[in-house]
């Protein structure tokens, strides 16, 4: 598995596909790869800002995102946009959710997946939410991909539990997938494309 990689203050990040005017707000994030899929989402270059926002313990997804996009705010006080991702297992009642960081960390994707195994039911829903914050406006989107994770770790490209995560239907994992096959069917693809039409409606973009 590939570790995530941090995005260094004030360093360019070239995305896959470059066609659009760079929208108005700060992408709030130190992880390039996080990053790169927005990019490749948009189709254009973001600002982005590499804080260190504090997480707050919650298994609520979207409060730990308003927690953070208000952090943001404080300190950028200008318009930005953070994410906030969980894995939900029905093994275990639907933990870790949005602590599944602290899970990565301290047992891996293989881990993970092992634990779901030995628990009979390998099934897994990966969330992504998506929050822009200017002064009084805060709007939301938001997506989630269901599959299954498998023991053996496969594929050289994703990043997280990509490795051990395969999208309902198919038969390969997210690291597996081509980049925009994955963009297609994972969670950060889809929340990024609900959140370009919440933006567009509301005149953002």
């Amino acid at each position: 598995m590939k570790p995530s990689a941090l995005v260094k203050p004030g360093a360019a990040v070239k995305p896959s596909v470059v066609t659009r005017p760079r929208p108005p707000f700060t992408l709030v994030t130190g992880n390039r790869n996080k990053l790169i899929e927005a990019e490749r989402a948009l189709g254009c270059r973001l600002e982005c800002e590499p804080l260190d926002l504090p997480e707050i313990q919650s298994l609520d997804l979207l409060e730990v995102l308003r927690a953070k996009g208000d952090e943001a705010w404080r300190r950028l006080q200008r318009p930005v946009v953070v994410e906030e991702t969980g894995l939900s297992l029905p093994a275990m009642g639907g933990f870790p959710g949005p602590l599944v960081k602290w899970m990565l960390e301290a047992i891996g994707p293989e881990g993970i997946a092992r634990t779901v195994h030995a628990l009979g039911d390998p099934k897994a829903i990966a969330q992504c939410a998506l929050l822009y914050r200017a002064d009084d406006v805060i709007l939301i989107g938001e997506a989630e991909a269901r599959g299954e994770l498998v023991v053996e770790p496969r594929g050289a490209g994703g990043f997280g539990w990509d490795p051990v995560f395969v999208p309902e239907g198919h038969q390969q994992t997210c690291a597996e997938l081509d980049p925009e096959v994955k963009d297609e069917l994972a969670h950060r693809g889809r929340a990024w494309r609900n959140f370009q039409q919440v933006l567009s409606s509301a005149g953002v973009l």
